[in-house]
């Protein structure tokens, strides 16, 4: 039967391991899960496949989980939700897999291996000589009923092995359609560990059946288990669900995601200062083409307009630079006040700014700042450099070395941008303080220009590196008016005082 025929009650999950906080690729699986079941008015569960006991770690499971939070990828079934049909973890599963394992055994579709790691690599080496492909001989497979038991009574170790059954194999697939393999390639795989743990394959099955999983929406990396994984529903004597499998997830040069390109767990890109509402946007376009150029959509976009038949089978880049860019939309669309909400937390970790310490007054201004730089943040991490001069008089030192190098400013000597920018200091001293408006603080910078005949780039230049220890900045007079007259006075007088007056 064609899986897209199927009408049943839409039950989809994710299984990421705890082996590494919550990655890109496993959050973009995560999406498309949970926009497939909500579509269908269906399930999305969550369960964390620790059967790598060596390499899991609670701490990867946190990053896992919060995460997902952070990207608002809530789960209905799943580690701190519960659900029908938990518990959610393979290692709280055990004695389940253990009863189907034997349920394999007793029907001769598994077989007990007690094949040491020696004589396994004796095969391999054999298969490498030949310049074969190595898959299990099967030794095992000839062992009597009494001869398992012999070997069993004394201690001998041994782990559990699915006979396959060797034949064609093909299922349709919901994005790459037709898929055909030859499952004699695939050897006799282990399903049960010498510790007895179950592997990953057959863990996965048992919980897809157990769960009622009805769609596996998962990367084309999986597409050589689900031959494995059909397999052991068959033998299992259970209907396997349709599976859909999308591209990777790419650096630009078609390499596998690496710290060197960019951050590759979430995690990172909060840290980073990138917006949910982003990245989601972003993941959702690094292997979904909704055939328009659209490049802006929001989750309510993304649940009207996502489809699996849009899904591309090929690799996706993962493009770093876009990302940035539509971080950037996403922050100029922000109204003012939740942008300085989702701010404030950078500025403290900058020590710019005590959160418990921001009463009224202290917000107001805060805000009065975001709104004047939000043009400017492509990431709230760019916050504390951007509104930093606001909170911390800026190095003199550097001040005086930008007004040497500044093509405006140093059409004038030092001495003369020593007068000039003491005249300034002194026309905006006379402005009063319930004046210090920008009408008010124009008029008297221009006075200054017109007194000076320069041209007016060639004051407002080295009055802006004064008070700021930048050449660019918003609109100088409305960021003097945020910066305020004490502060600009004193930073103007400061910097004067350095400069030589002949």
């Amino acid at each position: 039967m064609d899986p897209r025929d199927r009408e049943e009650t839409v039950r989809v999950r994710i299984a990421p391991s705890p082996t590494g906080n919550c990655h890109v690729g496993t959050a973009r699986n995560a999406l498309y899960n949970l926009l497939f079941a909500r579509q269908r008015g269906g399930t999305f569960i969550l369960r964390i496949d620790d059967t790598d006991q060596k390499r899991n770690t609670q701490e990867s499971e946190e990053g896992v989980l919060e995460g997902l939070q952070w990207l608002g990828l809530q789960w209905d079934e799943g580690p701190g939700v519960g659900g029908p049909y938990g518990p959610y973890r393979p290692s709280e599963r055990v004695e389940l897999y253990h009863v189907y394992t034997q349920r394999l055994i007793d029907t001769g579709h598994a077989y007990r291996c007690f094949c040491t790691p020696d004589e396994l690599d004796k095969e391999r080496q054999e298969a490498r000589a030949a310049g074969l492909p190595y898959r299990y001989g099967g030794r095992c497979r000839k062992l009597t009923p009494a001869q398992v038991r012999d070997k069993v009574r004394v201690g001998q170790p041994s782990v559990v092995r699915l006979r396959i059954v060797p034949e064609r194999m093909a299922y349709v697939d919901l994005v790459q359609g037709a898929i055909e393999q030859d499952a004699a390639l695939i050897g006799d795989p282990i399903i049960q560990r010498t510790s007895g743990m179950p592997t990953y394959s057959f863990a996965t099955v048992v919980d897809e059946i157990g769960m009622h999983i009805s769609h596996v929406l998962r990367s084309a990396d999986h597409i050589s288990n689900t031959f494995l994984q059909l397999q052991i529903y068959r033998a299992l004597g259970a209907e396997p669900p349709a599976f859909a499998h999308y591209g990777l997830l790419l650096n630009e040069d078609r390499s596998k995601i690496s710290k060197r390109a960019g951050a590759v767990y979430v995690g990172q890109f909060r840290e980073m200062g990138y917006l949910p509402e982003a990245v989601i946007n972003h993941l959702a376009l690094s292997g979904w083409n909704p055939g328009t150029e659209q490049e802006i959509w929001s989750y309510d976009d993304l649940l009207q307009a996502f489809s699996l038949d849009r899904c591309g089978k090929a690799n996706a880049i993962f493009d770093y630079p876009k990302l940035l860019w539509m971080n950037g939309t996403y922050i100029r669309r922000l109204t003012v006040d939740d942008l300085t909400d989702r701010i404030i937390p950078f500025l403290a970790e900058a020590g710019l700014l005590d959160p418990n310490a921001l009463d009224t007054a202290a917000r107001a201004r805060l805000v009065s700042l975001v709104a004047l730089e939000q043009e400017r943040l492509k990431t709230l991490a760019d916050a504390p450099d951007v509104l930093g001069f606001f909170y911390r008089d800026p190095d003199v030192g550097v001040c005086v070395d930008l007004l040497q190098h500044n093509r405006y400013a140093k059409r004038h000597p030092l001495p003369a941008l020593h007068q000039a920018l003491g005249q300034a200091r002194a026309a905006l001293g006379a402005v009063a303080q319930n004046a210090w408006s920008v009408e008010h603080l124009e008029q008297a910078l221009d006075a200054q220009v017109a007194q000076l005949g320069w041209k007016r780039g060639e004051l407002l230049m080295p009055v802006r590196i004064a008070v700021s220890g930048r050449e660019a900045t918003p609109p100088l007079y409305e960021t003097v008016v945020c910066l305020g007259r004490e502060a600009t006075l004193s930073r103007l007088e400061s910097v004067v005082s350095h400069l030589p007056a002949a």
